[in-house]
């Protein structure tokens, strides 16, 4: 429906009717919102400046969250998301790796300029009780890039190593695995019955105890590109797949697209998948999203038309079209 109205506003026939027509479109296709599985996503607000666009989209349990950097100098700003639009929120000196929630706390890493002003930089975990408005400062860490948040006391770090933090991101031990570590072609999750995995192209890892014990699978015939909550994701083949994590499960196809998994989320038997072109010369910048009830036996497949998305649980997430317009279903 979204494509026919987009069809019907620009053909030749109708561009004579001018601003009436775009009016009347514009408005429609924010009435209809994006049908996203067991939801449907509404516009969020007035459409944002296009050049105040998001740089990093994050939702939590309870908040939803964008970045902007500062167009010179250091500085993040964060803005907090709701059904009536988008609010500035705090500010960071500096500019923001990673955000992430558990409960009712979030953690962020922050990247800055050494205080002697040399080349390197230093890197700062900070932590906010209430829903980001104010944060503290909690430890200075080396070489992380990502983080992953299982409660208010237990923080995870990834970037050239694995570390974990049991004292609130103050200090940070690193956890000794095989392999290097890769930021850009792994990612951190939370597995099942407490443990943590780290999912890697070939491999996965499922950490318990803070990094105390360990099991590794080396996962063949497939490229792994995320995880959690029991299942996996990745290339297989031609199509992009899921498998549950039991013994002797198969990989589920659920898109054949060119494509890649750019986000991910499971709650029970929800499955909910974010892929991105692999080439959006060839097949386009849209973001689609990839919806399963039943564990990945059935799906529903849609076009969403916005170029950054982000998921969480079983409904939450937010996205944003190339000329502003956001649409969500925020906490």
């Amino acid at each position: 429906m979204r494509r026919l109205l987009l069809v019907i506003l620009f053909s030749p026939c109708l561009l004579c009717l001018g601003g009436g027509v775009h009016y009347w479109a514009y408005n429609a296709l924010r009435d209809l919102g994006i049908g996203m599985g067991n939801s449907v996503w509404k516009p969020l607000g007035e459409r944002l400046d296009h050049k105040a666009l998001p740089d990093e989209l994050y939702v939590g349990e309870h908040s939803a969250f964008y970045t902007t950097h500062q167009s010179s100098g250091e500085g993040t700003t964060l803005w907090r998301v709701s059904a009536t639009g988008a609010r500035r929120w705090s500010h960071f000196e500096g500019a923001v790796c990673s955000l992430a929630n558990a409960g009712n706390v979030w953690f962020g890493l922050l990247s800055l300029p050494s205080p002697d002003r040399r080349d390197e930089r230093i890197f700062k975990v900070v932590r906010s009780h209430d829903e980001g408005r104010t944060w503290e400062e909690r430890g200075v860490v080396r070489n992380l890039s990502k983080l992953l948040v299982v409660s208010e006391q237990e923080v995870w770090g990834l970037g050239r190593e694995l570390q974990v933090s049991t004292d609130a991101g103050q200090t940070f031990t690193r956890v000794p695995l095989p392999g290097e570590r890769n930021s850009v072609t792994e990612q951190l999750s939370r597995g099942l019955d407490g443990t943590v995995w780290l999912v890697g192209p070939t491999e996965l890892f499922r950490i318990s105890e803070h990094g105390k014990h360990w099991t590794h699978e080396p996962i063949k015939g497939a490229d792994l590109q995320a995880g959690g909550g029991g299942f996996l994701a990745g290339r297989v083949g031609e199509a992009l797949a899921i498998r549950r994590d039991a013994p002797g499960a198969e990989w589920i196809p659920f898109t054949r697209r060119d494509h890649w998994v750019q986000d991910f989320s499971v709650s029970g038997d929800t499955i909910r998948v974010v892929t991105g072109s692999v080439d959006p010369f060839k097949t386009g910048m849209d973001l689609w999203y990839h919806h399963s009830e039943d564990g990945g036996r059935t799906w529903e497949h849609v076009d969403t038309d916005l170029f950054k998305m982000a998921i969480a649980g079983r409904e939450r997430g937010f996205g944003v079209e190339l000329l502003g317009d956001l649409y969500g279903y925020v906490p």
